[in-house]
């Protein structure tokens, strides 16, 4: 997995196994970005559209609903765009499979990947213990469906500080000087 940056666009090159894996994240979130929040699995719902800002800030039921409205709307906002880039992908060209976006849309697409660490991570409850685990022994000792999980969360994580490196590259400074 490749990214760089010419002028106002961004290049993601990735083999034909990486190219499968992105592709169906993005079949993944159309499928479920076009669900209602009370239609998604309730665990990931509150991910996605949590309400526990809107009750500390004192909205009402009313608002709440406007805001969740408002969250999905934005969803489903994305379902062309994710379209387009699984249909790039689908393809299959010769390696390297090349998916192309503007600069202005990699926030969106780090947006896009989280949403999917965070409807796994839900899912399969998986929490900072889980995320923690550094040894194959250690992750071993989970459930198959976690083990998966955790590897397809690694694995957008990595595409994710990628793109942010490359988008927002002194915001990767600060994130290396912290961890010094």
């Amino acid at each position: 997995m490749h990214l760089e940056r010419e002028h106002d666009r961004i290049r993601l090159s990735v083999n034909p196994l990486e190219a499968q894996i992105v592709e169906q994240v993005f079949r993944f979130l159309i499928k479920h970005y076009q669900l209602e929040p009370s239609q998604l699995d309730a665990r990931a719902a509150a991910v996605w559209y949590s309400t526990r800002g809107c009750k500390t800030s004192g909205m009402s039921e009313e608002e709440t609903a406007d805001w969740l409205d408002s969250l999905h709307t934005l969803k489903t906002a994305q379902i062309s765009r994710l379209e387009e880039w699984a249909a790039k992908l689908a393809a299959r060209e010769s390696p390297p499979i090349q998916l192309e976006f503007s600069f202005s849309e990699a926030s969106s697409l780090i947006t896009i990947l989280n949403d999917y660490r965070l409807f796994l991570a839900a899912r399969h409850d998986i929490g900072q213990r889980e995320m923690d685990l550094h040894s194959v022994r250690a992750l071993q000792e989970l459930a198959p469906a976690q083990q998966g999980a955790i590897c397809q969360i690694d694995f957008v994580g990595w595409l994710m500080d990628d793109l942010l490196r490359l988008v927002a590259p002194e915001a990767s400074r600060w994130a290396q000087t912290d961890e010094e």
